[in-house]
């Protein structure tokens, strides 16, 4: 059985706001549009994200061929603590047409590792304090999405 994914990335600057950086992995030569938003081609990997046995997701990495403009963006990307949307969708084999979106991760762009062959850029948990953010970070909606209210858990 074949399958295909389609790697969709977006980056934000520190107030949450998305940069004209939006790229995909898979339609070669085609700029395609999803919800809005006009992605061109790149060629680059994801890691996915390791977890840990708590739940927390350490690290991720985006590796693209060796190319002094995404050196540069992925420089920029850690400089200026860039938040980058990863976005993972299932596609038909055969048409390549989007049959669901798998997940969407956020994560903030730590550090770029450049080398005669590739280029990554280290992303990491936005509540990570480990890497950059020391001291640590406090929790906020911009980095986490919608906190709750109290400190009361129901299940039902």
């Amino acid at each position: 059985m074949a399958v295909a994914f389609c790697n969709y990335v977006r980056f934000k600057d520190t107030e949450g706001q998305y940069l004209s950086y939006n790229f995909q992995n898979f339609f070669v030569g085609e700029n395609p549009s999803r919800q809005g938003v006009t992605y061109f081609f790149a060629p680059f990997a994801v890691t996915p994200g390791a977890g840990t046995k708590g739940g927390d997701r350490s690290d991720s990495a985006i590796v693209a061929p060796v190319d002094q403009l995404v050196a540069n963006l992925f420089r920029e990307a850690c400089e200026q603590s860039w938040l980058c949307e990863i976005t993972v969708v299932l596609l038909d084999p055969i048409s390549f047409s989007e049959v669901f979106q798998v997940t969407t991760e956020t994560w903030t762009c730590s550090r770029p590792e450049v080398t005669t062959e590739r280029i990554v850029l280290r992303l990491a948990s936005p509540l990570d304090a480990v890497d950059s953010q020391i001291p640590r970070r406090t929790l906020s909606s911009r980095l986490v999405g919608s906190l709750p209210s109290s400190g009361s858990l129901s299940a039902a």
